[in-house]
């Protein structure tokens, strides 16, 4: 069996990243009788120094998909797109990321845990750039892991190789591809 390039999130130890261990501190003090706070309890401005690089949004169970409310401006830049507004499955990552992120997003709203992990970014003959990653469930509308805070840490790049890297692409867009 194939060891997944990330793992259950249950302490800040459990993450490398101080940025990261930052926003697990400060999503455990919204978590309630043990469950996750909701997404409107998640206040951005609480985590200034973490903004440009979260990611907010929501799940929906059926059919499965994963909507980008916000797009932090340092997550928009290392994509080279701000995805804000769009679901995932409208986003093409594929042969750049290392990450199959639907499948840590279906862990994430079926278990109720966080994921803390690395993903590779590789592309043609370049050397792959690693960065740490963290998804955390918020409740929504009366499902409990429906929303997610996620944090990319991309501190160990070195920021001029960013312009070089693969962008992530929108597929063909539909009416339906936004959240409106």
């Amino acid at each position: 069996m194939t060891e997944l390039p990330y793992h259950d999130f249950r302490n800040p130890d459990d993450a490398r990243s101080a940025k990261i261990r930052a926003l697990f501190a400060y999503w455990q003090s919204l978590h309630r009788d043990g469950r996750p706070g909701a997404r409107t309890s998640f206040d951005p401005t609480r985590v200034p120094l973490l903004l440009s690089s979260l990611l907010l949004g929501d799940i929906t169970a059926d059919p499965f998909r994963v909507f980008f409310r916000l797009v932090g401006t340092r997550v928009a830049d290392f994509s080279r797109l701000d995805f804000s507004g769009y679901y995932l499955d409208a986003l093409d990552y594929k042969g750049r990321d290392s990450i199959e992120w639907l499948d840590c997003y279906r862990r994430l709203h079926t278990t109720g845990i966080g994921l803390v992990g690395f993903n590779r970014v590789t592309w043609e003959d370049d050397q792959p750039m690693e960065y740490e990653f963290a998804i955390l469930p918020l409740a929504r509308d009366g499902d409990p892991y429906g929303s997610f805070v996620a944090i990319e840490d991309y501190d160990t790049i070195e920021r001029a190789a960013i312009p070089d890297l693969p962008a992530v692409t929108l597929f063909q867009r539909t009416r339906d591809d936004r959240g409106d």
